[in-house]
């Protein structure tokens, strides 16, 4: 299963990327209005997908890797988090404040979000794993993410490929499960 992150959809470039690595598996790749849907009601989507499809990895990025570390409350399989967003409101703040009238609305859902949720993840020992930008413009330096969850499973570094990260090719052998 792939979770895109924010201004991205389930049928974007990662997501293509992932069906070409494996063309035989299924990939699940649903797209959410991260714009107008409040993160409970994302939330609650993931955990319908999850428990209809029963995916054997998730694997989200950006603001998908959020929701994937999220997911971690109720699924217990492999999780693969590229570039997550760690601290969701002040990527908000700074990214999206000229987005309007909803940014109000949208932080203290997310504010809300955070507290019930992700400050109260503990994933088991080796279910994350991370695959990190060393020259993440977008969120800056990875550590901090590494230090809230220290049971992680492994971490790929990678140089120069941004927050975007689209070097899921070297990656692929990790994939697999």
């Amino acid at each position: 299963m792939y979770i895109h992150g924010y201004g991205s959809t389930g049928n974007a470039t990662k997501a293509q990327l992932m069906h070409n690595m494996f063309p035989d598996a299924r990939l699940v790749a649903p797209t959410f209005d991260y714009d107008h849907l409040p993160p409970q009601e994302v939330y609650r989507q993931l955990q319908e997908i999850i428990a209809n499809e029963k995916p054997r990895l998730i694997l989200g990025s950006s603001t998908g890797g959020y929701y994937a570390l999220c997911c971690t409350l109720f699924y217990d399989g492999t999780v693969w988090c590229v570039n997550p967003v760690r601290d969701i409101v002040a990527t908000i703040e700074r990214h999206l404040a000229h987005e309007g009238d909803n940014i109000a609305q949208q932080l203290s859902n997310y504010k809300e979000f955070d507290r019930q949720v992700f400050h109260q993840l503990k994933p088991r020992k080796g279910q994350l794993h991370f695959a990190l930008s060393t020259d993440d413009e977008l969120l800056g330096d990875h550590h901090p993410l590494l230090e809230m969850f220290p049971n992680y499973g492994s971490v790929v570094w990678k140089d120069h490929c941004s927050h975007r990260f689209f070097r899921f090719d070297e990656l692929r052998d990790m994939l697999i499960c």
